[in-house]
């Protein structure tokens, strides 16, 4: 008696090497994919929190002038008004809510139609080969600010000094910026952050007898 034999064909169920080696490549390109993502992502991440917080002291940082005077005395000797301004004193406090500021990072720029000159901070023991400028505390409640710390902090306030005849003695030629009556000219504080503090001033039309000026506000 002949046996009857029956093949079952299942085509469904046909995974080979190739499929296997396919899978792999799917599971790999993910695996790289999501690393990139991952380095991205943390990269954005520093580079947003970076651009964040120095467009914070970008906007924090900021120096108020509270009053400019002209001295017409020379500062060194002293002696009778004369008949233009020797020195400048400009009162400075940082704004509410500025982080600290360091006036050795600080340009005080001075202008007139002819003459510009770029002033940096001095203590005062040492000729700079530049124009420079100092300051000194009116007041200061935690005693922070000194001459080789001058670091403004909130509540600070000090008195910017540019002595012309300081300036003369420093730069070649002796300056032209000369502070007579009607004279108009520029005073600029470029911050190490934050913008420019500019001020227009002229001069009153007559001195009188003071031996100081307010020229701002």
């Amino acid at each position: 008696m002949k046996a009857n034999r029956k093949f079952l064909n299942n085509s469904s169920g046909d995974v080979g090497v190739g499929t296997l080696i396919i899978f792999i490549a799917m599971v790999l390109v993910a695996a790289v994919a999501a690393t990139v993502l991952i380095y991205t992502t943390g990269a954005l991440q520093q580079k947003a929190t970076k651009t964040s917080k120095e467009a914070t002291q970008q906007i924090a940082s900021n120096i108020i002038v509270e009053q400019v005077l002209g001295n017409r005395t020379d500062p060194t000797t002293g002696g009778s008004p004369k008949d233009k301004i020797q020195s400048l004193i400009v009162r400075v406090k940082p704004d509410v809510g500025t982080t600290s500021i360091d006036l050795r990072q600080v340009i005080v720029t001075i202008w007139d139609k002819e003459n510009h000159y770029d002033l940096n901070y001095s203590d005062g023991s040492i000729n700079l080969p530049k124009p420079v400028f100092t300051a000194e505390s009116v007041r200061d409640e935690d005693v922070s600010f000194s001459k080789d710390t001058p670091v403004l902090n909130s509540g600070d306030l000090v008195a910017l000094r540019i002595n012309f005849t300081q300036i003369a003695s420093d730069t070649t030629p002796v300056p032209d910026i000369s502070l007579t009556t009607r004279k108009t000219f520029w005073l600029s504080l470029n911050q190490e952050l934050g913008q420019a503090i500019n001020l227009e001033i002229t001069t009153p039309n007559s001195f009188g007898v003071n031996r100081y000026v307010q020229l701002y506000p």
